[in-house]
């Protein structure tokens, strides 16, 4: 089962991959994702905290499996008890508009048993909470919020 949104944002790719990736800062602008500790660096462990819509904050704790400059970060994580859900969720930046602008999606993917027995009000619950940050996302980049503000590092949560 999986899940994607897409917003296209006014910007392009670096300018969404900063503010992506300046993780100390999620708490000012993010909905879903309101905590994160992580380096933007494969085999790193991500540490966050996710605001789902209509449910409580849930901690987790995952792997980055992939992180491409401007184009893609990747994580995993999966239930303990030997796979019965494993959770792969991605954010993929597309150049559009000769690279002026950004197409920025995510994409969950659940595996497992537990993973495709996910009910369908489920997956409408994880979209919403998707687009909110994808709006939040674009609003952040357009109107040049920094990244980091003064003595703040992208890296440290405050």
């Amino acid at each position: 089962m999986s899940v994607t949104a897409t917003v296209e944002i006014d910007a392009p790719p670096a300018a969404v991959w900063e503010t992506l990736t300046a993780f100390g800062r999620y708490g000012a602008w993010n909905p879903l994702i309101t905590r994160i500790e992580a380096e933007p660096v494969e085999g790193a462990t991500v540490q966050a905290v996710i605001n789902q819509p209509r449910f409580p904050p849930v901690p987790i704790r995952a792997t980055i499996t992939r992180a491409d400059p401007d184009r893609e970060l990747a994580w995993e994580t999966q239930l303990p008890g030997g796979g019965l859900l494993r959770v792969s969720h991605a954010f993929q930046l597309r150049p559009v508009a000769g690279g002026d602008r950004t197409a920025f999606s995510q994409v969950e993917r659940l595996d497992g048993p537990v993973g495709t027995a996910v009910p369908e009000a489920l997956v409408g619950f994880l979209a919403d909470g998707f687009d909110e940050m994808n709006a939040a996302l674009r609003r952040r980049v357009e109107t040049g919020v920094p990244a980091s503000g003064p003595g703040e590092s992208p890296d440290h949560n405050p």
